[in-house]
């Protein structure tokens, strides 16, 4: 007699667990498609300070494209320091620019280097 209701009780948890499973799925899906950037640089960031960036095209929830720089380490830190950057500035219409003409590969980070390489 024990025994049906602690099989229920483990179908119940079961049932339980996999709802809530579903919600956190589409919790994470929904917050990929969220803007990352509430702010972004209106001015330029000196080329030499940038050591890769990364551009996110418009989602369904998020109307802007997004340009987010990954800053180079400062006094040996190890810590990541990234900042967004406007799409309207001049920088961030030539760093699309660079994105679109060389980043064949669709890696999610791109150089910044390789958009400044000399032609020999």
């Amino acid at each position: 007699m024990a025994f049906l209701p602690r099989a229920l009780l483990l179908l119940l948890l079961a049932v339980v667990c996999i709802q809530l499973s579903g919600v956190l799925a589409e919790e994470q899906a929904d917050r990929r498609d969220r803007c990352w950037c509430l702010k972004s640089l209106k001015k330029r960031v000196p080329r030499e300070e940038i050591e890769e960036f990364s551009i996110f095209p418009r989602r369904s929830k998020c109307d802007t494209v997004e340009i987010i720089l990954t800053l180079k380490p400062v006094n040996n830190s190890t810590e990541v320091v990234q900042r967004c950057l406007s799409p309207e500035t001049k920088q961030g219409i030539n760093l699309q620019t660079c994105w679109n003409n060389k980043n064949t590969n669709n890696t999610p980070t791109f150089k910044i280097s390789n958009c400044f390489e000399s032609h020999k």
